[in-house]
């Protein structure tokens, strides 16, 4: 099974290369989706963060939950607290990722992984390939910067824990622009999935 792994700084374009290689039948695995999920609904990190943070949990017709706009502050503007998160959901993403490729081990020919920080995290090591988003500083800036609830404060904050573009240049990832739109983002990404399966099968004669 080959996988391919899906990275790119904020704003980059990585969500929209996903989707693609959804499109194409590819299986994903995303790390923001699945922390979201845990966020949301498991009953073990409810129970963490409420004892840690208590001032994120609010009731709402009489239940609790977790006012996630409060957590995210918490979290970017003290890096102690961001660990300590960490430590509570990685291990649960961490599992739910070896679940996810366990699945498809012998069901399909390609997976891919959306993780933010694949490099920074070393999941880079356990990819056949890797597909790195880029655009420029400029289109980023402007991408993000329309979120809801995104100030540029926030955004600096995000960049600085993530490698720098440069970084995870030298690491030879595939290229694949996202400023010219979808269509060229499709295109490339026919283009390297043809030429992937083709080394591949090469590579097994």
């Amino acid at each position: 099974m080959i996988i391919i792994g899906i990275t790119g700084s904020i704003g980059m374009g990585k969500s929209t290369i996903a989707s693609m290689l959804k499109f194409f039948g590819i299986p994903i695995h995303d790390s923001d989706l699945v922390v979201k999920g845990l966020i949301e609904t498991n009953a073990l990190v409810f129970k963490e963060i409420k004892k840690n943070w208590p001032e994120v949990i609010d009731i709402i017709d009489s239940k609790e939950i977790i006012n996630k706009g409060k957590l995210s502050e918490i979290i970017f503007n003290n890096i102690k607290c961001k660990e300590n998160l960490e430590k509570i959901i990685h291990p649960l993403v961490n599992k739910k990722r070896k679940m996810f490729l366990k699945k498809y081990e012998f069901k399909k020919n390609i997976v891919g992984m959306d993780v933010p920080l694949l490099y920074e995290t070393g999941l880079n090591k356990i990819c056949n390939y890797i597909f790195l988003a880029l655009t420029s500083e400029e289109n980023q800036a402007k991408r993000v910067l329309k979120r809801k609830k995104m100030t540029k404060e926030k955004f600096i904050s995000i960049k600085e824990n993530q490698w720098s573009d440069e970084m995870k240049k030298e690491q030879k990832p595939y290229i694949i622009n996202t400023t010219y739109g979808k269509i060229s983002v499709f295109i490339l990404l026919t283009f390297l999935l043809s030429t992937i399966l083709f080394k591949e099968k090469v590579l097994k004669k």
